[in-house]
């Protein structure tokens, strides 16, 4: 068996036994090398309640995984000349004035929310009854009547974690970015996504919301003692924090499009950027600005929520030290999850890509689930 061969069978080995367990209801994985998919998974159920076996063709949440594909979107039209990222957020949309804890109204730049350095933060990521949910701030993933522009006023009326680009933290800033796509183009931002990103890469399958051709499969949330369907809204807890979920935000009429966690798709399509990004962005982005999205774009400032051996670029997450951060992938590895089951890696060293989608979250996105998948695309250690 070749090593090609014994990485696939591996890496379908550990999907079917998540789904054999009941800890994922149904995911897919595809592995690259060298720029070719040279490995596939499919293993359980789309819908484990009506007996819909999983497809590789079957649409899933991108959830948070939405963020490179909006980035990409910023940076090509970076290249145009349309934006620029030292751009003040005010230029584009002059309400959104943050303050720091002692009322300062610091400069917020489209550099700063692309890394996550703006001092903005999400609600899932602080403890129940935290200032975001008090507010009646939107993560992006429960069904809301409110518009982007409340979400973000609303935002804007909460202090900032830090002054920008003297921290990071994992936040709403590409819900920002979406609000800045429309203001700076006057187009929709959805609509701009499809035509500068999804259409140029062949990514069909794609897309915010959904419509009667492309159906996103049932979510599913493990609690580790069951596995059950998201309905309705509700809270679900997040490590230490819980997020409100909504099965019909990605319904059209859910709420607004959300930059950062909006989109469905399938597995084939995110490779397909993937493999773009990796060969340098081919037809979306250019050489330059695909290199400043996989590169550390904030310095020294740590990851605390990491530890060492890691960085942000604008877009995902950079490791800097695998030796530092005890992990087998090459340096420059770029990557990043979903909440709702999904995760992607780029490993540059061994020119090696990964995309795992489920429909369970959080067990698809992160821990041991995605550990098992490393390990056996890399063999035993």
């Amino acid at each position: 068996m070749t090593e090609d061969a014994s990485r696939s069978a591996r890496l379908a080995e550990v999907l079917r036994d998540w789904t054999a367990r009941g800890r994922i209801v149904g995911g897919v994985v595809l592995l690259a090398e060298r720029g070719r998919i040279t490995g596939a998974a499919v293993s359980g159920w789309a819908d484990r309640e009506a007996g819909t076996p999983m497809e590789r063709a079957t649409v899933m949440r991108y959830a948070s995984m939405t963020k490179l594909i909006v980035s990409v979107l910023v940076l090509r039209m970076c290249d145009e000349g349309v934006l620029s990222l030292d751009d003040a957020v005010t230029r584009w949309l002059p309400g959104f004035r943050p303050r720091l804890p002692d009322g300062r109204v610091p400069e917020i730049t489209l550099r700063h929310l692309l890394s996550h350095s703006a001092g903005l933060g999400y609600g899932f990521e602080q403890p129940p009854g935290n200032p975001y949910e008090r507010a009646g701030v939107s993560d992006g993933l429960d069904v809301t009547d409110i518009t982007l522009e409340e979400n973000l006023r609303r935002l804007a009326s909460l202090p900032l974690f830090f002054a920008p680009g003297t921290g990071w933290r994992y936040s709403l800033a590409t819900d920002v970015l979406g609000a800045v796509v429309q203001a700076a183009s006057g187009c929709n931002m959805s609509d701009l996504v499809n035509q500068e990103v999804l259409s140029p890469l062949g990514m069909v399958d794609t897309g915010f919301g959904t419509t009667p051709e492309r159906q996103a499969a049932p979510a599913y949330w493990d609690f580790e003692t069951s596995v059950q369907r998201v309905q309705g809204c509700g809270w679900f807890p997040v490590d230490g924090g819980r997020a409100r979920l909504s099965e019909g935000r990605v319904w059209r009429g859910g709420g607004y499009h959300s930059a950062g966690a909006g989109m469905t798709g399938t597995a084939d399509d995110y490779m397909r950027l993937l493999l773009c990004l990796r060969a340098g962005g081919g037809q979306v982005l250019s050489p330059r600005n695909t290199s400043r999205l996989l590169s550390s774009a904030i310095g020294d400032v740590p990851i605390e929520s990491r530890g060492a051996g890691w960085s942000f670029g604008l877009g995902p997450m950079i490791l800097t030290d695998p030796r530092a951060a005890g992990l087998r992938q090459g340096s420059g590895t770029w990557s990043w999850c979903g909440v709702h089951g999904g995760h992607y890696w780029v490993d540059p060293v061994n020119d090696l890509a990964l995309v795992a989608l489920t429909n369970t979250g959080t067990t698809g996105a992160w821990g041991a689930f995605a550990e098992e998948l490393v390990d056996a695309v890399y063999g035993a250690s």
